[in-house]
């Protein structure tokens, strides 16, 4: 889980502030594509938004040309930038 810089989320119609973001990889076919899915958190911990990301094509192979303690780096900054999101 990683700290990212506190955006509104409207749910039920009031505004949470999310704060703490999670990706895992649920599915890779080890080949050319690999799902994860994506949760964002209030500061109690709780999930206040989620949804899917898939990975495929050039930013496949980049992700799997990492060494392997930067694996995880690379996918968590991957998914922030696809989601708007600033990891602090």
């Amino acid at each position: 889980m990683k700290q990212i810089q506190p955006i509104n989320i409207w749910i039920n119609g009031e505004t949470k502030i999310g704060v703490n973001f999670s990706i895992r990889c649920i599915d890779d076919n080890y080949q050319d594509s690999a799902a994860n899915n994506w949760q964002i958190f209030d500061l109690d911990n709780n999930k206040i938004s989620e949804g899917g990301l898939i990975i495929n094509g050039q930013d496949y192979i980049d992700w799997g040309n990492q060494p392997a303690m930067a694996i995880n780096t690379w996918i968590y900054n991957w998914s922030a930038d696809k989601l708007g999101l600033t990891i602090i």
